[in-house]
């Protein structure tokens, strides 16, 4: 042994304690020896040297072994005592074992004490060790637990078979069962609502868990203690060395609840936009119809009456007032016209869609000395009347950003079918812009603006595309439907 003994030997024969440490010290054990021959001597040294082991003899004259046994138990109960006698019957030395004695060599065989206490002191580093290692489980297990219970996230351990081993606060406050009402007793299926075990995970699932575990993103729908349907997500992961399984359980029932909301209230809003977009395109309609029979009827009325009367010679003097008149009359009807036209083309609603384009085309030329060339699908020409319109403002807003922004004397628009589509493409040979601003080009575009034209596409079941590089130019793409979505609820 490296480490020195420290030896209490109870005995009122001297020699016999002296072999004892000889047999000992033989064997190779490094030791120091303490001796006591009565009840006070012994109390001493057992308080005084707290020795490793303890050998007594059975029988002394005025204090016995076995009183020795129990005040050494009840003192120090962890140090091995081991009973050494001259004579030890069979029945006397099972008795001393049941009252907690280490062992017993006979004084005889002596030879036999190096291995017992050998044999006692590795017992006794084992069950310190044992107890060392029960403390660290402990102390472990208790770490754990503390941070089991303070994830934040309800949290399950699972063993091979489903059964939940271990549940936290938080799974708790998320089902409405208690701990006890959980571990050992219910299976994590049970909780898996029984017409959507996860079927939005992605995984193949068996018993409520996919058949190749994944780390995270499985989706689930379960079900609390009260039947209400929860929706979750569940990272999983398995613990090392065993066949358990830990699974950290997110609710998003309130964020998808959130996220339905606000898709509501974002299709309440493009309806809102759209019919906003369509009220305003009637009253648009609504007023150049009364500038063009009312106003502009008056005007015309006006000037007829006015060269009546400049063909009357009876009024001299009034050639030149009334020819100021005229002119002004003129410029008027002129002015109303050009608003009429601006506000709602009558060519749009008459002819339709592609004689619109064709006459768009010619005024943004006279205006602006942009020539647009125009390929269309005759079959283009069925649809309908509310897509039209949209279509309409929509590449008017596109060729006028070309005039403002590309640099260019020239832009293509094409309208052809494609299915139950119309795709209609406007493109020019500019010169473009960066892609990442193309947000702050639909907050700032004025008009019928990008940003509309986007969500209407949106709304109606269509698409916006744009591609576009400095010195390239730029190529917008609408998809939309021929037919006129339906309202929706």
């Amino acid at each position: 042994m490296n480490k020195e003994l420290r030896i209490l030997i109870l005995d009122d024969v001297p020699t016999d304690a002296d072999l004892m440490a000889f047999e000992l010290a033989e064997a190779g054990m490094s030791l120091t020896s303490k001796y006591a021959s009565d009840k006070e001597s012994f109390l001493r040294s057992l308080e005084d040297d707290r020795p490793d082991i303890i050998l007594s003899d059975y029988s002394l004259p005025s204090f016995d072994g076995l009183s020795a046994l129990k005040i050494a138990k009840e003192r120090h109960p962890d140090i091995p005592f081991i009973f050494v006698s001259g004579a030890l019957d069979w029945e006397a030395a099972i008795e001393l074992l049941k009252q907690g004695a280490t062992d017993y060599v006979l004084k005889d065989r002596l030879h036999r004490l190096p291995p017992t206490v050998s044999r006692a002191l590795q017992e006794v580093a084992e069950r310190k060790e044992r107890k060392r290692a029960e403390e660290a489980l402990k102390d472990s297990e208790m770490r754990y637990r503390t941070i089991f219970e303070n994830t934040g996230t309800a949290t399950i351990i699972i063993e091979e078979d489903l059964t939940i081993a271990l549940a936290n606060r938080q799974f708790g406050e998320l089902t409405g069962f208690s701990r006890s009402d959980v571990e050992g007793k219910k299976n994590w299926g049970d909780f898996v609502h029984p017409d959507d075990p996860g079927k939005t995970s992605g995984f193949s699932l068996k018993d409520g868990l996919p058949a190749e575990m994944p780390m995270s993103g499985c989706e689930f729908q379960m079900l609390n203690r009260h039947g209400d349907t929860l929706h979750v997500i569940v990272n999983i992961a398995s613990i090392p060395s065993t066949t358990k399984k830990v699974l950290s359980i997110l609710d998003i029932t309130k964020r998808l609840e959130a996220e339905r909301k606000i898709l509501v209230n974002n299709e309440m809003l493009r309806t809102l936009s759209a019919e906003l977009v369509m009220t305003e395109e009637r009253e648009r309609r609504r007023i150049a119809i009364d500038l063009h029979d009312n106003i502009g009827q008056t005007l015309a009325l006006t000037k007829i009456k006015l060269n009546a009367l400049m063909e009357q010679e009876s009024l001299p003097g009034i050639t030149e007032p009334i020819l100021e008149i005229l002119e002004m009359v003129d410029q008027s009807i002129q002015q109303t016209r050009s608003l009429t036209r601006e506000l709602s083309p009558s060519v749009l609603y008459e002819l339709g869609l592609v004689e619109a384009l064709q006459w768009l085309g010619e005024q943004i030329f006279d205006q602006h000395g942009l020539q647009i060339l125009l390929k269309y699908d005759l079959k283009a020409r069925k649809i309908d009347r509310d897509v039209q319109i949209f279509l309409y403002r929509s590449i008017r807003e596109l060729l006028l950003n070309i005039v403002k922004h590309a640099e260019t004397k020239e832009a293509h628009v094409t309208l052809q079918k494609s299915g139950e589509n119309i795709i209609v493409t406007v493109r020019d040979g500019g010169i473009g812009f960066d892609i990442a601003s193309i947000d702050q080009i639909f907050k700032k575009s004025g008009g019928f603006g990008l940003l509309s034209i986007r969500e209407r596409l949106n709304y109606i079941g269509g698409r916006l595309e744009i591609e576009t590089r400095k010195g390239w130019g730029t190529r917008v793409e609408m998809v939309v439907p021929q037919k006129k979505r339906k309202n929706r609820k």
